[in-house]
């Protein structure tokens, strides 16, 4: 019986790459069990108790092991997904990430919630338009009156973007975006629904300007008295660690959030949770090497640089050193690869490397 529950469950599907030591010491376990309770449950000279508590130990024991294989992983890299192919159910439901980014498809969220009930998803509504003009109020009523039927429809997503990679480069710009967002974080929480702001471009906002970047703390502020989550993208070429500082233990590209806590949010006690909404490789300038825009782009160089032919495991080898750095800050959710059953952007594209990115995710537990 305890057998037939074990191999019920779809921790244990075909696809896992578990040891198969560990799996056949497992069932090795089991079967010392069942024998050890057949002779202590034939003998009716035990006691009632003695074979209850042979059967709760057993029970307990079994429990203890799914658990261990199903929890969570402790990595902190996701993906960004436009669909729940086979590729990203493998990743969700095996690899058991923390976070996951769904954009438009939010019909899947039941279906990975359901397969990996302690994941944090956060959902993106793709928007045809972008105002950042007139009343800021105003255009958070427009996007929460246009886009409430899809929020409130699908309860699996735990937080809700706005606006993706606004204008943030004046301080004009930031003032309006700042009140935009303390706006929607407003009209989300009076649903109890959580926010996640921000969702800066790789390289914005700019840290070098304290006048300009304290401007966003009024949304931090709302964000944080409502449990919403902060958002940036980061992005870096030739590998994940371009423009990357062993110094000073962050970066211009990837690692710059570290840049904007330390000089700025922690120090004034704003240390709001932050999920890296977009990450990967990207044509950014400024670092030594090629550019290149998504990291199937990459792989040609990569392996004339000595890494070898096998580009799904370098690019994860890269994605296990960005976790490594995020893994350092407790206040950061996690990151989420772009991207996965997205159209159009196939040099981005994680299904090629899904398998190793899972045997990653399972190391990690």
């Amino acid at each position: 019986m305890f057998v037939g529950l074990l191999f019920s469950s779809r921790v244990w599907n075909e696809r896992t790459n578990i040891s198969l030591h560990a799996f056949f010491l497992s069932l090795l376990l089991f079967s010392i069990v069942i024998v050890v309770l057949r002779k202590i449950l034939s003998n009716e000279n035990r006691s009632m108790v003695l074979r209850r508590g042979a059967e709760n130990a057993a029970l307990f024991l079994l429990l203890t092991l799914h658990c261990t294989v199903a929890q969570l992983t402790k990595s902190k890299i996701s993906v960004h997904a436009g669909g729940y192919s086979e590729a990203t159910s493998q990743i969700v439901s095996i690899g058991r990430p923390r976070v996951i980014k769904i954009l438009d498809t939010f019909s899947i969220a039941s279906s990975i919630k359901s397969a990996n009930p302690g994941i944090f998803i956060i959902g993106r509504i793709y928007l045809p338009s972008q105002p950042q003009s007139g009343s800021p109020q105003q255009a958070a009523l427009s996007w929460w009156y246009s886009n409430n039927g899809t929020i409130l429809s699908h309860p699996s997503v735990d937080a809700w973007e706005g606006y993706n990679e606004p204008d943030v480069s004046s301080a004009s710009a930031m003032t309006w975006y700042s009140q935009f967002e303390v706006a929607r974080v407003e009209l989300l929480g009076s649903h109890s629904i959580r926010a996640v702001i921000g969702c800066f471009s790789t390289g914005t906002p700019d840290v070098t300007a304290p006048s300009l970047i304290t401007l966003f703390n009024p949304a931090i502020d709302a964000a944080m008295a409502h449990d919403g989550i902060l958002a940036v993208h980061e992005y870096a070429s030739p590998f994940m660690w371009g423009c990357f500082s062993n110094v000073t233990n962050d970066g211009w590209y990837v690692g710059r959030y570290r840049k904007w806590y330390n000089q700025f949010l922690i120090p004034s006690n704003r240390t709001i949770k932050l999920i890296i909404s977009e990450t990967g490789i990207d044509a950014v300038s400024g670092c030594s090497g090629p550019s290149f825009a998504g990291y199937l782009a990459a792989c040609g160089y990569w392996e004339q640089q000595g890494w070898g032919s096998d580009c799904a495991a370098s690019y994860v080898r890269q994605l296990a050193w960005y976790d490594t750095i995020l893994r350092e800050d407790d206040y950061v959710m996690g990151a989420t690869v772009f991207q996965i059953d997205c159209p159009g952007w196939a040099n981005y594209d994680v299904t090629p490397s899904a398998s190793a990115l899972t045997n990653y995710l399972l190391s990690q537990k």
